[in-house]
């Protein structure tokens, strides 16, 4: 037996046996990084001269640069659609007719009705390959319960975020066939999960996903509600469910995920900086709040916050704001923190009184 043999394989078998298991999918591969499961995504359905592709214009800068200098240049139809309005993503799939749909949902399901609008494209004899990035949700939201066409369905998510928090890791859902040629891609382009990483991963932590994700939840939860109760009138608190309703209820029937976003009255980004600072020194004051670190990420288990502005966003017709990343503090610290936020918000903002 090689080192090959006992470790890589048998590992790496046994760790994405486990992911498939706890997701509730048939098979998962595990890849570099989150970017990684996108590029494998779009690698293994054959993405080339004259595929239509369908992206959500809101999406992560990484992904614009693929689009961008590499898959555009080599002669893909590449449709962008603003998934915010209400039936664009309808209407660009009869329209368009794409052979590939990749939707992110850290940009666009707060305001998007994806089950609704993907099932009814299922069903038909031109049905594309569906690539959901679920990073925001992971186990929350079983995208393979939600949508009965696995054979055109691929799963991707960013496991940093809430598998490991500590070594870069990828994961990619699906069915057997699709995931075959996944692997073959994954393979051949050097982009699995590398041996030293796989250690950061433990098939019971992987068990416990679904309770840390509740866990994520509650407190997002018992935070809203606390800033809510606090009334600030300039405040207004976006959660992913925030636009839910009967068609797409069950993408958050188990939780909302680790984020919250904050936009406060006619703020810049300096003036959220203010407030962010203030929020902080406050919360560490009182003592029994969380004081929230200071990074970029979510999904971390310890609650951070950072100021998003417009002129420094993948798109600048975007407004600044303040995004959170619950983690799994207390829920009465959460909520003294919660507090802590609000006065900071009435000190300095525009009739933040």
């Amino acid at each position: 037996m090689t080192y090959w043999d006992t470790f890589e394989n048998g590992r790496r078998k046994q760790l994405e046996c486990v992911l498939a298991e706890v997701y509730n999918a048939e098979q998962a591969i595990l890849v570099n990084c989150g970017m990684s499961a996108i590029a494998v995504a779009l690698g293994s359905c054959k993405v080339k001269t004259g595929t239509r592709l369908l992206v959500g214009r809101a999406r992560y800068f990484e992904t614009s640069g693929l689009i961008e200098r590499y898959l555009r240049p080599i002669g893909a139809e590449v449709h962008e659609v603003d998934i915010g309005q209400p039936n664009a993503l309808t209407e660009a799939l009869e329209s368009f007719r794409p052979e590939v749909v990749l939707l992110e949902t850290v940009a666009n399901m707060p305001s998007v009705d994806p089950v609704r609008d993907i099932a009814k494209w299922s069903t038909c004899s031109s049905a594309p390959i569906f690539i959901i990035d679920n990073s925001v949700q992971s186990v929350l939201t079983h995208w393979f319960d939600l949508l009965d066409f696995p054979e055109r369905l691929l799963v991707v998510e960013s496991g940093t975020k809430y598998l490991t928090n500590d070594a870069m890791c990828g994961v990619i859902y699906g069915a057997q066939d699709l995931i075959e040629d996944a692997r073959h891609f994954a393979r051949d382009t050097g982009q699995f999960l590398q041996a030293r990483a796989l250690s950061y991963l433990d098939p019971a932590v992987i068990r416990l996903l679904p309770l840390r994700m509740a866990t994520h939840s509650r407190n997002v939860r018992a935070f809203a509600a606390e800033l809510t109760h606090c009334s600030v009138p300039a405040l207004r608190l976006t959660t992913l469910d925030k636009k839910v309703c009967d068609d797409n209820a069950d993408v958050f029937v188990n939780g909302v995920g680790s984020l919250l976003y904050l936009e406060i009255g006619d703020c810049d980004g300096p003036l959220y900086r203010q407030i962010l600072k203030e929020w902080r020194l406050r919360a560490r004051s009182l003592g029994d709040a969380v004081v929230p670190d200071v990074r970029a990420g979510f999904g971390w288990v310890k609650s951070s916050a950072r100021v998003y502005e417009t002129a420094q966003l993948n798109r600048t017709d975007a407004p600044s704001y303040l995004r959170i990343s619950i983690g799994l503090e207390g829920v009465e610290a959460m909520k003294a923190s919660a507090q802590c936020l609000a006065e900071a918000v009435r000190q300095f903002s525009p009739g933040g009184q």
